[in-house]
């Protein structure tokens, strides 16, 4: 069983490059198979992805451990979902995740965290600048996250208004795959399967990018 990391993107017109120099510490201080870099594209001035920044920026300051980009989450809770798919489907059942954010959604990103990827998450929070409309909105963001994490049927409506209120289309950058469909429960709760899961390291090469190739393009 593995570790697996998730670092949580945020809005590509703030300024994500310095959050990942922050988070990049923290994720070389933690024994992790690989990490996931997860976010869409979330602004219509950018033709990248959240997690194609962050990968340019981490690769200059951390080679290993591998990374794995998700570039499909519009929300905090599609980060957690879409991102638990892709370490499920590489390296089975994960004996531990650690999620990166930033301080003021850490109480969300928690909260999430227990309902997506269950009770052995660990959430490491960094301080990073949140404009202030943001931070007052976000209790109202957290109840609504953590209430749809519960309604699985609500979730492609808070994934709509994600897309409006960003002023995106949806459509993720021509590389990216769909996003791996998992029911809610983690796959350490559920009935092993005879199928042989892929390892991390002979993964599938259409999801896990080289970071040389993938970035500098």
């Amino acid at each position: 069983m593995r570790s697996v990391g998730i670092v949580c993107g945020y809005d590509l017109n703030d300024e994500l490059p310095g959050y990942v120099t922050s988070v990049a510490p923290l994720i070389a201080r933690e024994n992790l198979d690989f990490v996931i870099l997860s976010g869409g594209r979330t602004s219509p001035r950018s033709p990248h992805s959240e997690a194609w920044v962050m990968a340019r920026q981490l690769r200059g300051i951390l080679q290993t451990p591998q990374v794995v980009l998700e570039e499909h989450a519009m929300t905090t809770l599609e980060n957690l979902i879409f991102a638990r798919g892709l370490a499920e489907h590489h390296a089975g059942a994960v004996a531990r995740f650690v999620v990166f954010c930033d301080r003021v959604h850490e109480r969300k990103v928690a909260a999430l965290a227990r309902l997506i990827l269950g009770g052995r998450t660990i959430v490491r929070p960094v301080d990073h600048a949140v404009a202030v409309a943001d931070r007052l909105f976000e209790p109202v963001s957290h109840l609504i996250e953590t209430g749809i994490a519960m309604m699985p049927r609500l979730r492609k409506y808070l994934r709509a208004v994600a897309i409006f209120t960003k002023g995106v289309s949806g459509k993720p950058p021509d590389a990216a795959l769909p996003p791996l469909l998992s029911d809610d429960r983690p796959l350490h709760r559920r009935r092993t399967s005879s199928r042989t899961l892929h390892h991390v390291r002979n993964p599938d090469p259409l999801l896990v990018r080289d970071m040389q190739l993938r970035v500098d393009r």
